[in-house]
């Protein structure tokens, strides 16, 4: 009979347990849609929404607002547009200079986009942050390409990657996608608990606190990149991409498509976001295999492959990508 009671309660605690475990505070499924928004037709006026949008911010760091780069001074439409979709905590500068030169190489306009409260100099960064907020820019963003040229190519890296993927879900009239290094999940393992309950609680117990801080950064790394921000902003980051990395999207995917990543080793090798992940996307994909290409850049050593200011490898992803562009979407240098 005692052990019968003991079983019991035993029984009863782990029910508890669980339940204090399953019932415990979680992120909110994200309420995401590949809707795009109305902007405006008329260049001057969609130019200067742009500039009020970015004046709103009296915290926004120099060089990190949004801009179009004009293929030349009469600022007109051109056959291709070219929009780069920035990673998380990242801005333009994570792209550069490979997207100016991109666009420069083609005669493209340029539309350099910045993401829900990324390039703020704030005390509390992303605390706020949700994902409908932050897809809702990338979605303006292929908008506004879309009044820019009479064709859109997307470039993103991590997030911006991951979220141009699954903006072509449902947009196949894209021309091409340039993905470096796209967060189809992360390399931590162990980022699984992130949009679970009490997800958060345990990410501030990892920590030591609210934030996740950069333990070392360059001065341009603080220039371009948010090397300080809320947990919190991981945890919807989190459950965005829970929402939408599976096969199922991934076959709605038609446009061509690159992908680029770095892996040399288990020792060295993309630490922020899985290679392995990266690689099975592109194998279930519903893109023609004649039409999406991958390239490994073992010598970038670093997580963003396409920067001046942090691959070892820039100028060979640009070869690359310059081929892509050439050999698969049938682009022509007007240089």
């Amino acid at each position: 009979m005692k052990k019968l009671k003991k079983r019991y309660i035993l029984l009863v605690g782990l029910s508890l347990l669980f339940a204090g475990y399953a019932f415990g505070p979680m992120p909110d499924k994200p309420q995401l849609n590949t809707n795009l928004p109305e902007v405006s037709k008329d260049f001057a006026q969609l130019e200067q929404n742009i500039t009020a949008q970015e004046k709103i911010h009296p915290s926004l760091k120099p060089d990190n607002q949004a801009r179009i780069i004009w293929a030349d001074t009469l600022k007109r439409k051109t056959k291709y547009a070219l929009v780069y979709i920035h990673g998380y905590s990242a801005s333009q500068g994570e792209g550069e200079p490979l997207h100016r030169n991109f666009a420069k190489r083609y005669g493209c306009n340029l539309f350099l986009p910045r993401m829900a409260d990324h390039g703020l100099d704030t005390t509390d960064n992303f605390i706020n942050l949700t994902p409908e907020r932050l897809l809702a820019h990338a979605k303006q963003a292929i908008s506004i390409g879309k009044q820019l040229g009479d064709s859109v190519i997307v470039m993103g890296t991590s997030n911006g990657g991951a979220m141009a993927l699954y903006l072509a879900t449902e947009h196949p009239e894209l021309k091409g996608l340039i993905l470096y290094s796209p967060l189809i999940e992360f390399f931590d393992k162990s980022s699984v608990v992130l949009d679970k309950p009490w997800g958060l609680q345990i990410a501030r117990q990892v920590t030591g606190g609210e934030n996740r801080v950069w333990e070392k950064s360059t001065p341009d790394e603080k220039k371009y990149w948010t090397t300080k921000y809320r947990l919190e902003g991981l945890i919807y980051l989190k459950s965005m991409i829970s929402q939408f990395s599976d096969e199922k999207n991934f076959k709605k995917v038609k446009s061509p498509l690159f992908l680029g990543y770095y892996f040399k080793d288990e020792e060295n090798q993309d630490k922020t976001v899985s290679v392995p992940a990266m690689l099975e996307m592109f194998d279930q994909v519903g893109t023609l295999a004649t039409m999406k290409r991958k390239v490994n850049f073992p010598e970038a050593s670093n997580h963003v492959i396409c920067s001046q200011y942090t691959s070892k490898e820039w100028q060979k992803v640009q070869q690359e990508t310059f081929k892509f562009a050439e050999e698969i979407l049938k682009l022509k240098p007007v240089e």
